[in-house]
C-alpha cells in the first residue's frame, strides 16, 4: 500500500484511440493502453492531492471502500512507478509568484548537418513542427516585454535555418543578449564577424584532440575540421567561446588533452558535460560511464586547471573535492538544478520543459499560450518549483555535500527510471553503492535500467 501522505504525479500525455487511451513511455517507447478508469484514476494523480485524498474521493464517488480502491488501483500504478512513469513527492505543487527567467534555452530548429551518438534531442531530419519566422518573432517579443535578456540559442544545429540571423538581430535589436550553441562546422568568418557585432558568446561541441575519434562520434567525415577552424574564426572575430566535450567511454581518456589543446584555439574557455542517454543517445547507454571513470578525470583536471591559461568551468560534483558545509540543509531546499526555477527550455516545436530531458511530458506550448503565462502557470514547471531535497531518496540525504550539489541533475535520474533515488552519476553514491554490494562489481553503472527498445506502435 503506498503512504497516504504522499503525492502522486503522473506527468504524461494521453490520448484517445479507438475506445481506449494511451500513454507512452518516452524512455522506452513503449506504448500501453489502458481504459477509462485507468485514465480517471491518472487524472487524479496531479501532483495536488495525496494518494489519501485521492482514495478517499473515489471511494466517495464510486461508492466502494477505500480498502478496495487501494487494492484495485496499485498492481497499475505499481507498475508506472517501476517504469519511472508515476512520480511520488512528500508534497503538493507549490504555487507562487515566480520571477522571469534569467535565461531560456531555445531550441530554434531539430534539424541538423550532423548525426551526432549522444544527441539528447535526436535531431536531424526537418520536421514540419518548426516556428515560423513570426512567431519566432512573437515569442522574442514576449520574452523581452517579460524581462528575459538573455536566450541561448540551440538546435539541432541553429544556423542550419536560413533565416538564423533574421532571429538573431531581432532579438538584439529587443535587448536580447545571447549564446549560440552550435557544432561549429557552419561557422565562417563572416558569420563570426555578424555574430560578433550583436554580442554574442558562442559554446562549441569539440569531443577530441583525435579527428577521427571525433568525427566517429559526430557521424561525420570532416567534421573535426570544420569544427576546429569554426572556433578559430569565432574567437579572431572577438566572439567569447566556450569549448564542450561531452564525456563518454570513446573520448574519455583524450580528455585532459582536449583541454590542453583547447589552448591552442586561442582565448576559450573549456567545459566538460557528463553524457545522459537521451534521445538518440538512448541507443547508445554503452557509451555511458561510471561515476568512478568521472571521479578519476575530474582530478587531474582540477589540478591542470592551476596552471592553464584556459578557464575549465565547474564541473558536476567538484564540489567534493573541497570541505563540505558543516550545516545540514533545510529539507525544504530546492533539489537539483535551476531548471523551471531561473531557466528553461523551449523545444523547437514550441513546448516548454524545464530541460529537453523531459519530452514527452503534458506540457504547454508557445504556439497557443504567451511565455509568461506559462512560466508562472504551467504545471509542470510548478511541480519542479516544489521539489525538495526532503524528496531524495537513499544516501544522499546523509551526505555531507547535499548542501552543495542538492542531489545535482534530476533529468538524469529521470533517465534513469527513478527521478528521486540518489544521484546517478555521483561517485560517492556509486561508492556507497559498492560498499553495500561488496560481493560484486556491477558491469554497468550501478542503478542504471537498460531500456528496452522494444516498442508497441510507437513511432521512431
Amino acid at each position: 500500500m503506498y503512504d497516504t501522505g504522499s503525492v502522486p504525479y503522473f506527468p504524461f500525455a494521453c490520448r484517445y484511440e479507438e475506445g481506449d487511451w494511451i500513454i507512452r513511455n518516452p524512455l522506452n517507447k513503449q506504448e500501453r493502453r489502458i481504459n477509462i478508469s485507468a485514465y480517471r484514476l491518472l487524472h487524479h494523480c496531479n501532483g495536488s492531492h495525496t494518494w489519501g485524498e485521492i482514495v478517499h474521493e473515489l471511494a466517495t464517488k464510486y461508492q466502494d471502500s477505500e480498502s478496495s480502491i487501494h487494492a484495485q488501483a496499485e498492481p497499475f500504478l505499481s507498475a508506472l512507478t517501476k517504469e519511472g512513469m508515476l512520480w511520488w513527492s512528500g508534497q503538493t505543487i507549490a504555487w507562487w509568484p515566480q520571477p522571469p527567467p534569467v535565461f531560456i534555452l531555445w531550441n530554434i530548429t531539430n534539424r541538423c548537418n550532423l548525426r551526432c551518438l549522444h544527441c539528447a534531442v535526436g535531431s536531424g531530419a526537418p520536421g514540419n513542427d518548426e516556428l515560423s519566422l513570426e512567431q519566432c518573432k512573437k515569442f522574442i517579443d514576449d520574452v523581452a516585454a517579460y524581462g528575459v535578456t538573455y536566450l541561448i540559442l540551440s538546435g539541432g544545429e541553429p544556423l542550419i535555418r536560413r533565416d538564423f540571423f533574421s532571429i538573431a538581430d531581432y532579438a538584439y535589436e529587443k535587448g536580447i543578449t545571447f549564446q549560440l550553441a552550435t557544432n561549429g562546422t557552419l561557422i565562417t568568418k563572416e558569420k563570426a564577424r555578424h555574430l560578433a557585432s550583436l554580442e554574442a558568446c558562442a559554446h562549441v561541441s569539440l569531443d577530441a584532440v583525435n579527428p577521427e575519434t571525433h568525427d566517429k562520434f559526430r557521424q561525420s567525415s570532416g567534421a573535426w575540421k570544420r569544427t576546429t577552424e569554426g572556433i578559430r574564426h569565432l574567437v579572431d572575430a572577438g566572439v567569447p567561446v566556450i569549448v564542450g566535450a561531452v564525456v563518454t567511454r570513446m573520448n574519455i581518456h583524450e580528455i585532459p588533452d582536449l583541454y590542453r589543446f583547447s589552448e591552442t584555439l586561442g582565448d576559450v574557455t573549456f567545459r566538460i558535460l557528463p553524457f545522459i542517454p537521451y534521445g538518440r543517445g538512448k541507443d547508445q547507454q554503452d557509451l555511458e560511464v561510471t561515476p568512478e571513470e568521472m571521479r578519476t578525470l575530474t582530478a587531474p583536471l582540477l589540478e591542470m586547471k592551476k596552471t592553464m591559461k584556459t578557464d575549465l568551468v565547474s564541473m558536476e560534483f567538484e564540489c567534493t573535492f573541497g570541505q563540505p558545509l558543516l550545516d545540514r540543509p533545510d529539507p525544504h531546499t530546492h533539489i537539483g538544478c535551476a531548471g523551471a526555477v531561473s531557466y528553461c527550455e523551449v523545444m523547437a516545436d514550441g513546448q516548454v520543459f524545464p530541460c529537453s530531458f523531459f519530452d514527452g511530458v503534458k506540457t504547454e506550448n508557445i504556439r497557443d499560450i504567451p511565455f509568461p503565462w506559462i512560466w508562472e502557470n504551467s504545471r509542470f514547471l510548478n511541480y519542479f518549483r516544489s521539489l525538495t531535497i526532503s524528496d531524495i531518496k537513499g544516501s544522499c540525504q546523509k551526505c555531507d555535500w547535499l548542501s552543495l550539489c542538492r542531489g545535482s541533475c534530476i533529468a538524469a535520474n529521470f533517465v534513469h527510471g527513478d527521478i528521486f533515488q540518489s544521484n546517478c552519476h555521483c561517485w560517492l553514491v556509486y561508492e556507497q553503492y559498492l560498499k553495500e554490494h561488496a560481493s560484486r562489481k556491477p558491469a554497468v553503472p550501478y542503478n542504471r535500467k537498460k531500456n528496452r527498445n522494444t516498442r508497441a506502435s510507437a513511432r521512431s
